[in-house]
Formats: structure tokens, C-alpha cells, sequence
């Protein structure tokens, strides 16, 4: 099993873009829906590897690698993948000037 490199992350930034597309009129309702659908197939899909890590004894767990657990539930790379989000986003707009809101 891989993951498919698809983490939390970007299933928020789809929906954000999405709900931003939507507002802005750039988006038809029909593409929208079939969008979050897809999205929700995304969620539960991490849902269910959660489940199943969770099922899974300790004891198994205990011997199980941390690329073996990944294979598994591919979402625990989203910790790291938000934390560097973060830190680009924070670097980017450092090399911005700061502007004061009225």
C-alpha cells in the first residue's frame, strides 16, 4: 500500500478555493457539489485508515515501522505538511512590506 501524497491539508485548501471559486461566480454550483463529494471520499477514506490503525493491537502496532504505519494512514504526514505550510507562508510574507489596515 502507498500513499497517495494527498493529505488533510490540501483537502482544506481545495475546499477553501472551491468556496472562494463558488463566491466569486467562477464556479458553477453542479462542479461545486461534485468537488466536495470528492473531497468527503478523501475524509472518509482517512477516517477509515484511523479506524483501522486504532483497531489494530498494541502490541502489533509496537512492532510496526513508522514507513509501515505511513503505508497505512498516509494522513499522519499532515502534522508536518501543515507545519511546513505554515513556515512558507510565514517566510513569504516576511519578504513582504507590512501594510496598515485602515
Amino acid at each position: 500500500m502507498t500513499n497517495s501524497g494527498v493529505t488533510l491539508v490540501d483537502v482544506r485548501h481545495e475546499a477553501m478555493d472551491t468556496i472562494r471559486l463558488l463566491k466569486e461566480g467562477k464556479l458553477d454550483v453542479k462542479t461545486a457539489s461534485t468537488i466536495k463529494d470528492c473531497l468527503n471520499v478523501v475524509v472518509d477514506t482517512a477516517k477509515t485508515q484511523v479506524a483501522f490503525l486504532n483497531s489494530i493491537p498494541k502490541a502489533v502496532k509496537e512492532q510496526m515501522t513508522p514507513l509501515e504505519v505511513k503505508a497505512i494512514a498516509g494522513t499522519l504526514k499532515d502534522r508536518d505538511a501543515e507545519r511546513e505550510a505554515v513556515f512558507a507562508e510565514i517566510e513569504q510574507n516576511n519578504k513582504k512590506p507590512y501594510k496598515w489596515k485602515d
